[in-house]
């Protein structure tokens, strides 16, 4: 996937990142699997128009979004990713930008507003990361000795 570009605040879900109709080609897409743009304009609705459809879905090819393979006269398309590693990239962009850019504030207002649940997933994580650190921090000094004094390892 590409880097996201955008993040309406006016908007939910998907279309915060996407727009509104890719949002919803994306759904359709995962929900589908393996799609044709037919496939994907009549799951979307009445409201939809096959070529406004088809010319999305093949800007979303071009984004890395999509992909897209000949199946008989037309295209059949799927997405890059599955969808929690989609939502984890797009998580980890936002979340990475608020941290760079605003810091503290970001992580104090993230911390204000956690469920009580949220905290205790929270404390987890934060241990978890901290045991992995210290072990990584163990065997770099462990590496570190050794390479001091090679001739007693």
């Amino acid at each position: 996937m590409n880097s996201i570009r955008r993040f309406d605040l006016d908007r939910q879900g998907l279309a915060r990142v996407l727009g509104d109709l890719e949002a919803d080609i994306l759904q359709a897409v995962w929900v589908l699997g393996e799609p044709t743009v037919k496939d994907v304009t009549a799951t979307l609705g009445s409201s939809a128009h096959i070529k406004t459809v088809m010319t999305v879905m093949n800007r979303m090819v071009e984004k890395g979004l999509l992909n897209r393979h000949r199946c008989g006269r037309g295209f059949v398309y799927s997405a890059t990713l599955p969808r929690e590693d989609f939502l984890e990239q797009v998580v980890d962009q936002v979340l990475t930008g608020l941290l760079t850019d605003f810091g503290g504030a970001s992580l104090a207002h993230f911390v204000n507003g956690a469920t009580s649940e949220q905290l205790k997933d929270l404390e987890r994580l934060i241990a978890k990361q901290r045991q992995g650190s210290e072990q990584t921090m163990q065997v770099q000094q462990l590496i570190a000795k050794r390479h001091k004094n090679p001739e007693k390892s």
